[in-house]
């Protein structure tokens, strides 16, 4: 029986997709530059929430096939970004080389993007074929940005730490009251360096010893987390 299991979850809470916490204002950001037909930079350290934000914006506009994530590592194998967007018109789209229209292009790992690819991006948004643009980038200063491109950014935003209390909440949303209590999900936190992706694997790990071990406190989580090599 799986860990989650023992506590009534019919699947592991921490693969579940829930709710931004704590980065409402980014979110909301987000989603104005779509409606608006802008360009938007988020920057954020590695495991900050950058993913998880362009995925809640997948969710909300993703239903009519306009809206296309790519991971800037994938496109600089495939070379050519135009190439790409066209082929995500559709195989008549791709055979005859029509351009969509309105599409919505959310890049995540901007900084690897070549400058020639990011010029392409700003051909295909002065046209129209792209509506907006948000980059998703963990090192503004390596951007290859030409400076016809920079000119058409709106905003730079940053992925702001969470709160205490946000952290909480986060973990809250994955597993309601049980598990952890607010001191136990703070330790882990902190733990984690108040890195997000290092917090929800973390705080998987200690609701693991919690089945074990319902009596753990805060004070157990540096020897939970070492013995998990965390």
């Amino acid at each position: 029986m799986e860990w989650y299991e023992e506590l009534d979850y019919d699947e592991n809470p921490f693969e579940v997709n829930t709710r931004m916490v704590g980065q409402e204002n980014l979110l909301d950001e987000a989603y104005y530059t779509i409606m608006s037909g802008n360009i938007l930079v988020i920057e954020g350290d590695e495991g900050t929430g950058k993913t998880k934000l362009l995925r809640e914006v997948i969710r909300k506009f993703g239903g009519k096939g306009k809206v296309v994530y790519m991971n800037s590592k994938q496109i600089e194998k495939e070379l050519n970004i135009e190439d790409i967007v066209v082929k995500k018109s559709g195989f008549m789209g791709w055979l005859f080389k029509k351009y969509p229209k309105n599409m919505v292009l959310l890049l995540d790992d901007v900084e690897k993007l070549s400058e020639k690819n990011n010029e392409r991006i700003k051909y295909l948004f002065d046209m129209n074929h792209i509506k907006a643009v948000i980059f998703a980038t963990k090192n503004p200063n390596k951007l290859n940005f030409t400076e016809s491109l920079l000119q058409r950014i709106r905003k730079n935003m940053q992925v702001e730490t969470l709160s205490d209390y946000e952290a909480v909440q986060v973990i809250r949303e994955k597993v309601g009251n049980n598990c952890l209590n607010d001191r136990i999900i703070k330790e882990v936190y902190h733990q984690s360096d108040k890195n997000m992706k290092k917090f929800l694997e973390n705080s998987e790990t200690v609701c693991k010893a919690y089945v074990d071990n319902k009596e753990i406190t805060e004070k157990d989580v540096n020897k939970i987390l070492a013995k998990e090599g965390k």
